[in-house]
C-alpha cells in the first residue's frame, strides 16, 4: 500500500464531499425561489455527473489501498438511479395533475417513493463506508459524518463534517519534518519475519520473527494508518536469538478487507525498523 495512494483517495473524497455540499445548497435555494425547477435540474446534473463520479473514483482508490469500501461503491451505483427515478416520477406526477389523469399522478407518486427508497439505500451504503474510513483513520469527525450522511434531511451536514475531517487526517498522515534523530541500526543484527502473519478484526496480530540476538520491540504500527501500539501491547516484546512467536494487540479494526495483506512496521530498541506482512482474516 502506498501513502500517496491514501492521500490521493482522501483528496478525491474531499473533492466529492464539496460537490455534494454544493449540490445540496443549490437544491435548498431552488426550494425558496421562483426558478425552483431550473435550479433543481442544475443540482440534479451536478449530483449525477460530478459529485457521484468523483465519489466512485475516491472509493475505487480506497479499495486499492485495502480499505473495505465495497458498500460505498455499491451505494454510489444505486444513488443515480434513485435521483433519476425521483426526477422522472416528479415529471410524470406533474403531467398527471395538469392533465387531470389520476393514473399518471399515482404512477408518478409510486416512482417518487421508489426513487426515495433507492436514494436512502444508496446513502446508507455510502455513509457506512465513510463511517468505516473514519474508524480506520481514527477520525471522530469523519465517522460522525458517515452516520449523518445516512439520515435524510441532514445528510449534507455529514458531507460538511467529512470535508472538514480530511485535512486533519492528511496532516496526521504526513511525516513531521522535525523530530528526533533516529538511532543508527547495528549492521550485525539480523531480524526478519518467518512466513506470513495474521491480523484479525479484534486487532490481534500473530507472526514469527527471527532474531540473531536479544533486543526489544518498542512499538508496532500498521502502515498508512494512524494505528500504533507500544511495547506493552506486544508479547513477548523481548526477542531472543532464534524464532520468536510474537502477538501484537492493536485496537479493534474496521474498514479492512478480509484476505488482503497489510504491512506493519516494528521499531526495535537498537533503532532498526522491520517491516512485516499480515493477512487480514
Amino acid at each position: 500500500m502506498s501513502v500517496n495512494l491514501d492521500v490521493n483517495a482522501l483528496n478525491k473524497l474531499k473533492d466529492a464531499s464539496l460537490w455534494f455540499i454544493i449540490a445540496t445548497l443549490i437544491g435548498f435555494i431552488g426550494v425558496v425561489t421562483v426558478f425552483s425547477e431550473v435550479i433543481s435540474i442544475v443540482a440534479f446534473i451536478i449530483l449525477l455527473f460530478v459529485a457521484i463520479p468523483k465519489l466512485k473514483d475516491a472509493f475505487n482508490l480506497f479499495l486499492q489501498t485495502g480499505k473495505d469500501v465495497r458498500n460505498g461503491i455499491t451505494g454510489a451505483n444505486i444513488l443515480p438511479w434513485g435521483y433519476i427515478i425521483i426526477f422522472l416520477g416528479g415529471i410524470i406526477g406533474i403531467v398527471g395533475l395538469f392533465s387531470i389523469s389520476p393514473i399518471l399522478a399515482i404512477f408518478g407518486t409510486i416512482l417518487v417513493v421508489l426513487g426515495v427508497l433507492l436514494e436512502f439505500i444508496g446513502g446508507l451504503l455510502i455513509g457506512l463506508s465513510i463511517y468505516n474510513l473514519g474508524r480506520f483513520y481514527q477520525s471522530d469527525l469523519m465517522w460522525i459524518g458517515g452516520i449523518l450522511i445516512i439520515i435524510p434531511g441532514i445528510n449534507f451536514v455529514g458531507w460538511i463534517l467529512t470535508y472538514i475531517s480530511i485535512d486533519d487526517v492528511l496532516k496526521r498522515l504526513s511525516p513531521s519534518p522535525i523530530g528526533p534523530t533516529p538511532a543508527v541500526p547495528t549492521p550485525s543484527v539480523s531480524v526478519y519475519q518467518v512466513g506470513t502473519g495474521s491480523l484479525s478484526a479484534d486487532g490481534k496480530a500473530s507472526l514469527v520473527l527471527y532474531s540473531s540476538t536479544q533486543l526489544q520491540i518498542q512499538s508496532a504500527s500498521i502502515d498508512n494508518t494512524l494505528i500504533s501500539v507500544s511495547w506493552d501491547k506486544i508479547t513477548p516484546y523481548i526477542l531472543n536469538p532464534g524464532n520468536n512467536t510474537v502477538t501484537i494487540q492493536f485496537p479493534p479494526l474496521t474498514g479492512f478487507i478480509r484476505g488482503s495483506v497489510y504491512s506493519v512496521t516494528l521499531v526495535l530498541s537498537n533503532g532498526q525498523t522491520v517491516k512485516v506482512f499480515l493477512t487480514f482474516t
